[in-house]
């Protein structure tokens, strides 16, 4: 799995993985409702999201996910605005050792620097950019 590209089968694994503990999680300490912030980001198929969401939540009737499409009506926007007002942390890869891997090869290749950890945080400061 770990050659498996971004958004690719990998992923789908990564997200069951998740939302079935998230689920479990639910049904154990009395939630009705799960969802994700995952589908905010442009880097990831909403789809594919939220059919993993939905999968996990089937096996516990108590259980609903909620799909919202928080891309709309400039939730985008708000979200970096949001981010950059409360300098939230701003990681640069999906999160799994694999991504961080093919990131930073693909940025090497194009001369720029490793992602250095824990370091990068949204900023309304234009020479934070990367």
């Amino acid at each position: 799995m770990e050659n498996e590209p971004e958004k690719g089968i990998r992923c789908t694994m990564c997200f069951d993985m998740r939302f079935e503990r998230t689920a479990l999680y639910a049904a154990e300490n009395g939630f009705s409702l799960i969802s994700s912030s995952l589908g905010i980001s442009r880097w990831k198929n909403m789809k594919q999201i939220n059919d993993c969401g939905h999968r996990s939540a089937s096996h516990y009737p108590s259980i609903t996910y909620w799909d919202y499409n928080w891309r709309k009506n400039g939730g985008a926007v708000r979200m970096l605005e949001i981010s950059k007002n409360e300098e939230f942390y701003q990681q640069e890869y999906c999160g799994c050792v694999y991504s961080l891997r093919d990131t930073n090869r693909w940025r090497m290749s194009q001369g720029r620097d490793r992602i250095k950890l824990g370091v990068k945080f949204y900023s309304n400061a234009k020479d934070d950019e990367d």
